[in-house]
């Protein structure tokens, strides 16, 4: 039988260690809003569906209680997934704890590493880095490196790198979006989600709603501290 299922997708913070020019989510370092445990408790309980759990940011590595709010997704029995979107920057601190936890409670966990020219520019190891994560952890079930790749239409020289590195077959490759700090710029598309679940939820790092709507997220998340 079919269980109906839902995805939250949780932003835990607008801190984040990169400070790129276009973010859709107004994220910086200069941003210091952590959701706490009980918003995030709340957000939880307040659906009884079984669900898949994406943790963004900002950078929501960065949030020291990102563990626990795992561990009580698992709590409630009906977390599906796990799905952290992340710079990779800290990702060499994590893999192992990540991986430990999918062996300890079976709940699947897609780490999606952010890629794009500021990144790489920041951080140009991130692809190297990326291919050793990808092989350290080919052979454990239902741990997945997915990375999420961002294009200004100048960048094809990153497409080539994926390609150089033989990462082609991880990658899910996109043009940016045209909302948060590129609200105005009219080369790139307003941005769609597509689902291959039931229903799918948003939230900003305080924990209010925005149902589906990314735009309004994002335009909100600008004015938090």
């Amino acid at each position: 039988m079919k269980i109906n299922k839902i995805r939250q997708y949780i932003n835990i913070t607008n801190n984040c260690n990169a400070n790129c020019e276009f973010c859709c989510m107004w994220s910086d370092s200069s941003k210091h809003t952590f959701m706490n445990f009980d918003t995030f408790k709340q957000i939880i309980d307040s659906k009884e569906k079984h669900f898949e759990l994406q943790l963004e940011g900002g950078e929501p590595l960065l949030h020291e209680d990102i563990y626990l709010f795992m561990e009580y997704a698992r709590s409630t029995k009906r977390c599906d997934k796990i799905i952290i979107l992340t710079n990779g920057i800290l990702l060499d601190k994590h893999l192992k704890r990540l991986v430990n936890f999918y062996k300890e409670y079976q709940i699947p966990i897609d780490i999606k590493i952010s890629i794009n020219y500021w990144l790489y520019n920041m951080y140009n190891k991130i692809l190297e880095k990326a291919l050793d994560y990808y092989s350290s952890i080919e052979f454990v079930d239902n741990v997945n490196i997915i990375l999420n790749v961002r294009l200004r239409h100048e960048d094809e020289w990153l497409r080539d790198l994926i390609k150089d590195y033989h990462l082609e077959n991880i990658s899910n490759i996109f043009y940016l979006q045209s909302y948060g700090k590129l609200e105005n710029n009219k080369e790139y598309d307003k941005p769609v989600i597509v689902q291959n679940i039931d229903d799918w939820f948003i939230y900003a790092c305080d924990g209010k709603c925005f149902n589906k709507d990314l735009i309004a997220r994002s335009n909100y998340e600008r004015m938090l501290k």
